[in-house]
């Protein structure tokens, strides 16, 4: 490689900041990688416009946050992999379209009147919607215009590293910079599509007790009574998605006394978490005892989950093998 710095690239997508915050706990290593690297674009941290990109002709880094919710975002993701050698996935919305998919329930119609006309504290006698031009004391604004759907990166271009994880940990973080100082060191470009976590699930590097048989009786949430930090979670009636979910977070909701809700993203042989996690947990329920019970008692059973779709696809939606509404624009 050569001697001068390489440039990397940090683009925002739709997400909430956290990606960025835990890029600066690098702490020390942060220090280290300025030392080798020349930020070149990074409009959370820097007074950047897209414009500013546009004019940089080469990235051999760009590290891409959040999910594709705006033309804007669509644009920017396209450019990013086009001058990009090397395009980073960062973040589970980034990676699974995060929790922002979950708003692939509603078209995006519905979305916008629910944000911008019935909220009780909107005050938009206009019914102005973003991507219609806006004026405010005398200056012309024009807010991206929402795309149909919430998107991961993979579904518009090709991506090389995952670093999954809501945000990513340190576990993950660690080996992102391996990944830069190999490509600094020795012009190493990782196999495409590579992922920064293990290949593991969550349960099999839990260290909480599991019975050699799992039998829930009801479900209830974390706050419903003590929860026992010893003993499994699944084994207490709360939803876990440890066994699902790729390992490499370092557990830390784990040992908080808190379950796993999947930010890591599918196991390498999961296609589908969602699904195979209400594969799995149907199983479980009153197994001593199916037999004996009616179809309305275990579907009882079932709606004791006040959100499915919350729970079980909470980060991946977006990835999911079904992952927006089916229904036809205009039904209730």
């Amino acid at each position: 490689m050569a001697e001068e710095k390489i440039k990397i690239a940090v683009c925002p997508g739709a997400g909430c900041g956290g990606c960025d915050v835990s890029l600066v706990n690098l702490h020390e290593k942060l220090l280290e990688l300025s030392e080798l690297v020349d930020i070149v674009y990074w409009p959370t941290a820097i007074d950047q416009k897209m414009e500013d990109l546009e004019k940089i002709e080469h990235i051999d880094i760009v590290i891409f946050e959040g999910s594709i919710r705006t033309k804007a975002h669509e644009e920017l993701l396209k450019m990013a992999r086009k001058k990009a050698k090397i395009l980073v996935a960062y973040g589970a919305c980034a990676c699974f379209g995060g929790i922002y998919a979950l708003g692939n329930l509603f078209f995006r119609k519905e979305l916008l009147e629910m944000g911008y006309l019935l909220t009780p504290s909107t005050e938009n006698e206009q019914k102005k919607f973003p991507g219609e031009l806006v004026k405010i004391d005398n200056i012309i604004i024009k807010i991206p215009e929402l795309i149909d759907w919430n998107m991961p990166l993979d579904k518009l271009v090709s991506v090389d590293v995952y670093a999954p994880g809501c945000p990513p940990r340190d576990k993950v973080l660690e080996k992102l910079v391996e990944v830069i100082k190999d490509y600094i060191e020795n012009g190493l470009v990782p196999e495409r599509g590579v992922v920064l976590a293990d290949i593991k699930t969550i349960c099999d590097e839990c260290p909480r007790e599991k019975p050699d048989k799992i039998v829930i009786r009801r479900f209830r949430r974390i706050h419903e009574g003590p929860v026992d930090p010893e003993k499994c979670f699944l084994a207490q009636g709360i939803i876990c998605l440890g066994p699902v979910t790729r390992s490499g977070c370092g557990l830390p909701c784990i040992k908080a006394n808190m379950p796993c809700r999947g930010c890591m993203g599918p196991a390498p042989a999961v296609k589908d978490p969602g699904a195979k996690f209400i594969t799995s947990l149907a199983s479980l329920i009153e197994v001593d005892r199916e037999r004996s019970l009616s179809d309305e008692e275990l579907v009882k059973r079932v709606q004791e989950i006040p959100d499915p779709v919350g729970y079980f696809y909470r980060f991946t939606l977006g990835r999911g093998i079904i992952d927006k509404t089916q229904r036809e624009e205009g039904e209730g």
